[in-house]
């Protein structure tokens, strides 16, 4: 037991400490305005052990009926703010630019790296160099030169459902992988088990896995990041170390091999060719800025058509109807981008898969540069700010039944309801820039599955029939559907000779 002179040091220092930070909060926010609601903080620990371990959204959205639209916690003093509805998230991550900033991660920032991607660059100059290097290659209308490199590749994966439909996890994730690799590099991946996915796959697992506050208690305290490595209990220095590792392996051997194919002028055209022909760019800029597409595109594309594979099982009337629809334009062929304006219940079908579930069903947080007041709250410098994207989509403010699978809601332009694309891919001036890749990629894989597959009987991993009130997904940054099994045809018998013909004329 401390002795009684130590006992008074130390809560003298205790009580000191509380004063400072009273006249700290006091001087900042001179209107006396209150935090929003939210649960109430334990003494020194703060809401610490209120933060959801694990779909933390689904906590928030709950939370939302008792603390409404805006939810304050405080974690061992950073203040983290959730944001359930689009009106808030739009009002402040759209149309503030003090919520441009994105917060320091000791963990996955710092620690292992992944603070130099334009995704979770902090508010400076480098992401503005990141940003405009992506805009010029990634902007709307850049993208009809990558329409026939699409094609070639959805058709690719078409192939590989035909030959083994019960990998088509697999099948995807090499689709959204080469199709990444090639628009970025000028690459081209042969399999899932190429060293380029391999590496990258190995690298970003850990990282989705701890990039939401809460994830990695050091984030929470962050002075344990002073903490020896060989110290007891350290081993989250130790994994970040070999983490980092894992991610400068996945941008650098690429980038190098950009590099030698240009001097030995065998390089195909990319986004890093591009960028180191200008001249204008550090190689550390150009290679964390190509790096930052793999990371940010492809785990959230994946999700979305593993959205697709489900949804359609469950809801055949949903499949055929979009399958019409396909049929009365391409005839016997394969879908084609010029077919895009002719197919609306197919953009309204893609729509509803990201509304289903999004992505990201938090977005990615947010950090706040200035004190901030809004709807009678003070909201502090630094704050993290989160919107919650799943709330966003299952308000019955912006849509009717929001439980329910429904192309349907965005089919009348008078009617229709909130487009998912609004929140989806973020906010302000942090939205994603590869939004229109992303379209792109989307529309041509999801029309094409449609128009040669049928997809039915979804069945999770024991084999039970997956209804829609019980399908699970997995946690962190970005979220898919469980695992599943499903059944996937050709849609008629001439179906597989229209894929095996095309692929040879593409050779």
């Amino acid at each position: 037991m401390a002795s009684p002179p130590l006992l008074a040091a130390l809560l003298g220092i205790f009580a000191t400490l509380v004063i400072y930070r009273l006249r700290a909060a006091n001087a900042a926010n001179p209107r006396r305005l209150p935090y929003p609601p939210g649960p109430k903080p334990e003494p020194i620990i703060g809401n610490a052990r209120h933060i959801p371990a694990h779909s933390s959204w689904l906590q928030y959205t709950d939370w939302k009926k008792v603390h409404g639209d805006i939810i304050h916690m405080e974690a061992l003093g950073t203040h983290i703010l959730v944001l359930n509805s689009y009106k808030a998230s739009r009002d402040l991550l759209e149309l503030k630019s003090a919520y441009a900033d994105r917060p320091v991660s000791w963990m996955i920032g710092e620690l292992m790296g992944w603070a130099r991607i334009a995704s979770s660059c902090r508010y400076n100059e480098t992401w503005r160099k990141y940003r405009k290097l992506i805009h010029t290659a990634m902007h709307k209308g850049a993208m009809a030169q990558y329409h026939s490199g699409l094609e070639r590749n959805a058709r690719e994966c078409l192939s590989q459902l035909l030959s083994s439909p019960e990998k088509f996890y697999e099948h995807l994730r090499l689709f959204t992988g080469r199709t990444t690799i090639m628009f970025t590099y000028g690459i081209r991946v042969e399999t899932f088990e190429d060293k380029y996915i391999t590496n990258a796959e190995a690298a970003i697992e850990p990282a989705a896995r701890l990039a939401y506050p809460g994830a990695a208690f050091v984030d929470i305290f962050p002075p344990l990041r002073h903490v020896p490595s060989w110290f007891p209990g350290a081993a989250f220095k130790r994994n970040a170390k070999i983490w980092r590792k894992m991610a400068d392996r996945m941008v650098e051997e690429p980038f190098y091999r950009v590099k030698d194919d240009m001097a030995a002028g065998v390089a195909v055209p990319s986004f890093t060719s591009n960028c180191l022909e200008t001249g204008e760019y550090s190689d550390a800029d150009i290679t964390w800025c190509a790096g930052s597409m793999y990371a940010a595109g492809v785990d959230t594309m994946i999700s979305t058509f593993m959205s697709l594979f489900l949804t359609m099982a469950m809801f055949p009337e949903i499949q055929r109807k979009a399958q019409a629809e396909i049929d009365s334009v391409i005839k016997n062929r394969l879908p084609e981008f010029e077919d895009r304006g002719k197919l609306p219940y197919v953009e309204c079908l893609i729509k509803e898969l990201h509304r289903w579930h999004p992505p990201t069903p938090l977005g990615i947080p947010h950090a706040l540069t200035e004190d901030d007041y809004y709807e009678g709250y003070y909201i502090p410098k630094g704050s993290i700010v989160m919107s919650n994207i799943w709330a966003i989509s299952r308000d019955e403010a912006n849509y009717k039944n929001p439980m329910r699978f429904s192309p349907e809601r965005f089919e009348n332009p008078e009617t229709a309801e909130l487009d998912p694309l609004k929140y989806v891919f973020g906010f302000g001036r942090r939205a994603c820039a590869g939004i229109h890749l992303a379209d792109a990629t989307v529309f041509i894989l999801v029309t094409s599955i449609l128009a040669s597959f049928d997809i039915s009987e979804p069945r999770d991993e024991s084999g039970d029939v997956i209804a829609p009130e019980s399908i699970k997904y997995t946690t962190g940054l970005i979220s898919r559907p469980e695992m599943f099994k499903c059944k996937i045809r050709p849609r008629a018998s001439a179906t597989a000779s229209l894929i095996r013909a095309t692929m040879e004329e593409q050779g």
